[in-house]
């Protein structure tokens, strides 16, 4: 059974895990420094693109505050990134849009030589050498046309969290894979996204009455500010992103970022204790997995996109059932491995069972981190811990003065 000092301890040790799973204040300055530099050179004097003011602005993780360090060393942290233009040329198609831009970062000397090939969306380039600290991080560039008023919309979308005016946030997208590709040349008829919209719609599930730990009016900006402090829905998709990793390690069928936090936005419910969050995402995330039938009687999953009901996040799982299977084991794996860990009769074994789900070096790490602040506020007499965010804030529970989990005893 698990104890109240016991969940008190658990959650500690899973906030100080997700805060170990953050990328560093460097890492974060290193990439909005490379990207602010991308932009600018998108719109130098003699770019193209410069008539259409490019602006590159970080999307997905980044912007929500869920992105997660790279399990090795050795692996690239991914860093997704939109280029908007307020127009085109008129002749110009999805194609040419997307030539322009690779040609454009192409015509760099630095960028040329660590841009990749092209993607089916976006360009990357993949930083390598002179990172700060040997860091690896590759960069997808999303080339998207944006609608007349757009910025109005955005400033007023993200200055109002309560404001449901996302529809107006959707931007017209390269796809190489689609039929009109080389020939359409009306960007309204091209694929739509809605990453902002997305957004926006995440933290509003994420933030907790009035409190203030996550700016996303801030995370949207084109240079934005480092911020550690994050809500427990966000600890729950970096703790799940990183079962993820560690299970699949370099797969290409695991289950994919997007899925995994709708399904963990829509399923939780204002948790203030990560546990309970975590908890109970994990344990109702399927019920937002619906069953449909496409226009030749094939059964298949739906997950819609929350800001754009008509689009499946799993629209992948019928072409390749194993991405199906592979979400579904994961999910039992989740459940299997948190049951186990909070079942151990004590935190060495409770770190011991985590480890093998999270990773050695990041968990152990946690729960130095953890025995480190216990420590530090028995030695100060500020003997009190809110759990209620998973973060020390000045509340509610006694810390025993004389455990100091994560050192020696």
């Amino acid at each position: 059974m698990l104890t109240n000092e016991k969940k008190i301890h658990f959650t500690e040790l899973l906030d100080e895990l997700g805060e170990n799973l953050d990328i560093s204040e460097t890492q974060f300055d290193a990439a909005v420094a490379s990207y602010k530099a991308v932009g600018n050179w998108l719109c130098a004097n003699d770019s193209l693109l410069k008539p259409y003011n490019p602006t590159i602005k970080p999307q997905g993780s980044m912007i929500i505050g869920t992105a997660v360090q790279p399990v090795h060393k050795t692996d690239d942290l991914d860093i997704d990134l939109v280029c908007e233009l307020s127009g085109k040329a008129p002749l110009w198609t999805q194609k040419d849009l997307k030539d322009i831009v690779g040609n454009q970062l192409e015509a760099h000397k630095k960028y040329e030589s660590i841009l990749d090939k092209e993607g089916r969306r976006c360009w990357t380039l993949k930083y390598r050498e002179g990172s700060p600290n040997g860091d690896q991080y590759h960069m997808d560039i999303l080339p998207a046309i944006i609608r007349n008023g757009y910025q109005l919309v955005f400033e007023k979308a993200f200055s109002d969290t309560l404001s449901d005016n996302t529809e107006n946030l959707s931007l017209s997208i390269t796809d190489n894979k689609l039929p009109n590709y080389k020939t359409e040349k009306n960007s309204e008829n091209w694929l739509k996204s809605n990453p902002f919209g997305y957004a926006k719609w995440f933290m509003e599930r994420a933030t907790i009455g009035t409190v203030k730990l996550f700016s996303l009016n801030e995370a949207v900006k084109p240079v934005p500010k480092y911020q550690k402090n994050k809500f427990p829905l966000q600890r729950v998709v970096q703790i799940l992103k990183r079962h993820r990793d560690i299970k699949f390690k370099g797969d290409p069928e695991k289950p994919i970022s997007i899925i995994i936090t709708t399904l963990a936005g829509y399923a939780y419910r204002k948790e203030a204790n990560l546990m309970d969050a975590l908890t109970n995402v994990i344990e109702n995330m399927h019920l937002y997995i619906q069953d449909k039938v496409d226009h030749m009687g094939r059964k298949y999953k739906f997950i819609g996109n929350p800001v754009n009901p008509e689009e499946n996040f799993a629209d992948k799982w019928l072409e390749t059932p194993a991405k199906q299977q592979k979400f579904f084991n994961w999910l039992a794996a989740v459940k299997h491995d948190l049951l186990y860990s909070t079942s151990q009769p004590d935190m060495p074994k409770v770190v011991e069972s985590l480890a093998k789900s999270f990773g050695e070096e990041t968990t152990k790490g946690a729960y130095l981190n953890m025995g480190k602040k216990r420590q530090i506020l028995t030695e100060q007499s500020k003997t009190r811990f809110d759990t209620k965010l998973g973060i020390v804030a000045g509340a509610s529970n006694i810390i025993n003065p004389h455990k100091f989990y994560g050192t020696e005893e």
